[in-house]
């Protein structure tokens, strides 16, 4: 019957309003031409805007003529698509493609392999060939031009069930290619797994399905479609059914396909689906670069459907792509977590940056000083008294000018008194006070330091210095809030802020009776540990560059890598004091560049005092303890003070039978 001639209107004048109509027309055509409707395709292909030359006329009416299946309509429609396809151009990939379509059809699997090369390499030529989802179709031809050598070969395809000679279902390429184009804007791969799973039950045809994603041994339903969660539960007997086909495609890596009546019967599972009324199973495995990452299955239930071969083969192409647009979308997933984190650690790095410079003169940006920073932040809002720990030389003054200067007694008097040393008469009179004649030489009044401070700060440094005696007395005034001179009668109120310090473990001396254990509460209501310098080597250049400008101002010299080296290395028993001391031995110098033989010989030569057997082990034990009292018996924490993984820490912890 020979084809109506077509008219041609004129064109709209919107062109994009032209194209999206020929477009609608030409999908239109071909799902006609499919369903064995030519007539109505060629009637459908008449209202194109474009007239019978345009490429758009030729493929439409290539597909109707295939689909009235005559001899003499095949024959023009290949002369036609073989002339378009030899011109070049955007649509000679798409002219290439219907001649595969055909020569597959016709059993000629060579001739439809080369059709298919020639239709790739055409593609690939095309500016579509470079957009968003040309890498997926380029991918799919690909595929299908292996298949069918394979074929031709006399090898045989999971997935081929009937027919050999039944086409690929051009709507459905054309659908995968929309999902690639899709899938490539997509980076939530939870949003691409549903996406895959609706797309694939829409490809097949099917009723419902879900995806199971493998990682080792385990499965895990990611989504389901049609099968309501609570009942796709792996506990479930509905999805242990479904499992054992999930399974068994994970042992082989080849998919599985099941057909009522027969195979039903005949599989393990048969029994169980006939139950169910599932009729028709499809489970294939989602492989990326080799590995097995997930299964794609999907059933019908409510009536017969013929899984076909070429619908076999069609969702082990799809899910070859779902593999990638999935992986795609993790590794935009980990990049944009990746990106968050780094921002995170940004933030956080410019944040201990600003905490560093309020807590000015202290320096650092260690683990350990942001612990430190954090907790001063907590007790800076408050009046109350606080005991700060640390060892000799570690910065215990600056810590307590920081609290005072930053808390709400700014405005109030910073006294500082170091308590070690001091005979207990002249502790006692600088601490209180006297009143004339008190004793010789007092010829006139003197106001102790607690007046002095009153509505300001004292500040105690080591405070477990005091003798037995002075402790009581200090007890009585911070119970009472008065102090009385030497030699006065009336007492004098007082409000003043306690900062104590101390380098001693006054938890030890309690036990051991030498300090008051109702003192030790009494200073202890909030308490601030500050890291030895050999717990946070890594700010040894930020101390470096900010003592030498404090000491000497402008920027310090320049300092050979392998004596910074050695400074970070160094275990610094003094701590900062030590190092201050050694700064400033350099500057004295005058050095324009700091090498080793300018450190002081137990620096440079990393000379370590010798020690008895088994003294490591003690003193390791020790460190642990005090840590672990630190950290108020919190691990992770005492981990920290340690400058070692909690891992570690458990491991010793373990060793020493704790």
């Amino acid at each position: 019957m020979p084809d109506p001639s077509p008219r041609t209107p004129n064109p709209p004048p919107d062109p994009e309003a032209q194209a999206a109509l020929e477009r609608t027309l030409f999908d239109e055509a071909i799902a006609l031409a499919l369903d064995g409707s030519a007539e109505e395709a060629v009637a459908v292909l008449r209202e194109a805007p474009h007239g019978t030359d345009s490429p758009e006329w030729i493929l439409g009416l290539a597909r109707a003529r295939f689909a009235r299946d005559a001899a003499g309509d095949r024959a023009q429609a290949r002369e036609a698509l073989r002339g378009l396809a030899e011109a070049g151009g955007d649509h000679a990939w798409r002219a290439w493609l219907q001649l595969a379509r055909d020569a597959r059809r016709d059993g000629r699997i060579d001739a439809a392999a080369g059709l298919l090369k020639s239709a790739l390499d055409a593609f690939r030529s095309t500016p579509a060939g470079r957009g968003a989802g040309a890498e997926l179709l380029a991918d799919l031809l690909s595929r299908e031009v292996r298949h069918l050598r394979t074929r031709s070969a006399g090898a045989t395809t999971s997935g081929e069930r009937t027919d050999p000679r039944r086409p690929l279902n051009a709507s459905a390429l054309l659908r995968i290619v929309d999902f690639g184009k899709h899938a490539a804007t997509i980076t939530e791969p939870q949003e691409v797994l549903a996406l895959v799973l609706d797309e694939a039950i829409a490809l097949s045809a099917m009723e419902r399905g879900f995806i199971v994603l493998v990682e080792g041994e385990r499965l895990e339903l990611a989504l389901a479609r049609g099968i309501a969660i609570e009942q796709a539960d792996p506990a479930s007997p509905e999805f242990a059914v479904s499992r054992t086909l999930v399974r068994e495609v994970v042992r082989t890596g080849q998919p599985a396909y099941i057909e009522a009546p027969a195979e039903i019967g005949d599989h393990p599972a048969g029994a169980s689906l006939t139950d169910r009324g599932v009729r028709a199973v499809a489970c294939v495995p989602i492989t990326s670069a080799g590995a097995l990452c997930g299964v794609l299955y999907v059933d019908h239930r409510s009536r017969a459907r013929q899984l076909d071969g070429a619908t076999a083969h069609l969702l082990e192409l799809f899910a070859g792509q779902a593999a990638v647009a999935l992986e795609n979308a993790r590794a935009h997933s980990e990049r944009r977590r990746a990106l968050e984190t780094a921002q995170e650690a940004l933030r956080l790095r410019r944040e201990a940056s600003a905490r560093s410079s309020d807590f000015e003169p202290l320096v650092g940006r260690s683990p350990a000083m942001e612990d430190l920073f954090l907790r001063l932040e907590r007790i800076l809002p408050t009046e109350a008294p606080v005991l700060i720990r640390g060892e000799t030389g570690t910065g215990k003054d600056l810590v307590a000018q920081i609290i005072h200067r930053r808390g709400p007694r700014a405005a109030g008097e910073y006294v500082a008194f170091n308590c070690a040393g001091v005979p207990e008469s002249l502790l006692e009179d600088q601490l209180f006070g006297h009143e004339r004649g008190a004793f010789t030489g007092a010829i006139q009044p003197h106001a102790g330091l607690f007046e002095v401070a009153h509505r300001g700060t004292l500040f105690l440094d080591e405070v477990g210095d005091m003798s037995p005696r002075m402790q009581s007395a200090l007890l009585r005034v911070l119970e009472s809030g008065e102090v009385r001179r030497l030699g006065g009668r009336e007492a004098i109120e007082v409000d003043v802020r306690i900062l104590a310090a101390t380098h001693r473990d006054l938890e030890a001396m309690v036990e051991e009776g030498s300090f008051r254990q109702d003192l030790f509460f009494r200073l202890n209501v909030l308490s601030v540990s500050i890291p030895p310098l050999r717990e946070r080597a890594v700010d040894l250049p930020l101390l470096v560059h900010a003592l030498w400008t404090r000491l000497r101002g402008g920027e310090p010299p320049e300092f050979a890598p392998e004596a910074m080296q050695r400074l970070i290395e160094y275990r610094w028993p003094g701590n900062v004091r030590e190092l201050e001391n050694v700064l400033e031995r350099l500057i004295v110098l005058g050095l324009p560049r700091v090498t080793l033989e300018h450190l002081p010989p137990e620096i440079a030569a990393r000379t370590v005092a010798p020690v008895r057997a088994g003294t490591l082990r003690e003193a390791e034990e020790a460190a642990i303890r005090r840590a672990l009292e630190e950290a108020k018996g919190n691990r992770a924490l005492a981990a920290r003070i340690l400058d070692i993984d909690r891992k570690t820490l458990y491991l010793k912890l373990k060793a020493a039978g704790e």
